[in-house]
């Protein structure tokens, strides 16, 4: 009987970000999951449950409104939102509270 590449997945519990700039949380969030800074994130093998994901990109959309209060929320919205959409984790994870990493979620060095 075959395993599927699911059953070898490594659950981490969502990091606490601690980085004032918005742009650096991404990047904090990946270091904290074990991302050397070296190799390519597959943001596709790394998985959140989709209400975690959720208030993750609320409470990064919010932070970000308080660190440019000059810069209207629609755009903040827009480019932190997205931001995270784009290269955050995926949000079809099923474990509440923690991040799946799938293999292969680190790729080949960065040149």
């Amino acid at each position: 009987m075959a395993c599927s590449p699911a059953a070898f997945k490594v659950l981490k519990a969502i990091p606490v970000l601690e980085k004032e700039h918005p742009a650096e949380r991404l990047g904090e969030f990946y270091r904290k999951l074990g991302w050397d800074g070296k190799k390519v994130v597959d943001p596709t093998k790394v998985k959140m449950h989709r209400d975690d994901f959720t208030r993750l990109v609320q409470a990064e959309m919010e932070r970000a409104y308080h660190y440019w209060p000059q810069v209207p929320r629609s755009r903040i919205a827009l480019e932190v939102g997205f931001l995270w959409m784009n290269q955050g984790p995926s949000s079809d994870g099923e474990v509440p509270g923690m991040v799946e990493l799938l293999p292969g979620w680190l790729q080949k060095d960065l040149k």
